[in-house]
């Protein structure tokens, strides 16, 4: 049976053009999909631009936990980390609405401000007065281990 070329190679030109077809030789195929994917990525990296937190936002809520912001904020320093986890287990259980007469949040401070933040805003208020008073977080739990409050 005989093909009709003209009309083949036309509908090979259009679907070419759209990347749907292609009639390229095998060392060459690799690029069209190449091209797609960095297509994709470009696409992804340019929506999570507009789509960026805003200014004042302290972490990617919507991400990861407050115990992962706490571990981000102390630099991945896990032997304080692991005081921290132990200390605000003890205190709050991680809870950023817990109270305990005037004390609120996951630090169990005695700021008032703490019952109006949400929890990784008193995560970064927590690791400042545990900085301030402390110096650390492993400081702050001995001395919460031998005064049971700290």
């Amino acid at each position: 049976m005989k093909r009709n070329t003209a009309l083949t190679s036309t509908y090979v030109n259009v679907f070419d053009r759209h990347d749907n077809l292609s009639s390229q030789n095998a060392p060459s195929v690799q690029p069209a999909p190449l091209k797609r994917i960095a297509r994709g990525v470009l696409l992804g990296f340019g929506l999570s631009l507009c789509f960026m937190q805003a200014a004042d936002s302290t972490a990617p809520k919507d991400y990861i936990s407050h115990k992962e912001y706490a571990l981000h904020l102390l630099g991945y320093n896990y032997v304080e980390y692991r005081c921290l986890l132990k200390l605000y287990g003890k205190e709050s259980a991680w809870n950023p609405a817990a109270v305990n007469g005037s004390h609120y949040g996951i630090p169990q401070g005695r700021s008032e401000y703490l019952s109006r933040v949400d929890g990784y805003k008193q995560v970064v208020w927590g690791l400042k007065y545990i900085g301030h008073r402390y110096g650390e977080p492993c400081i702050a739990l001995d001395h919460w281990i031998k005064y049971n409050w700290h």
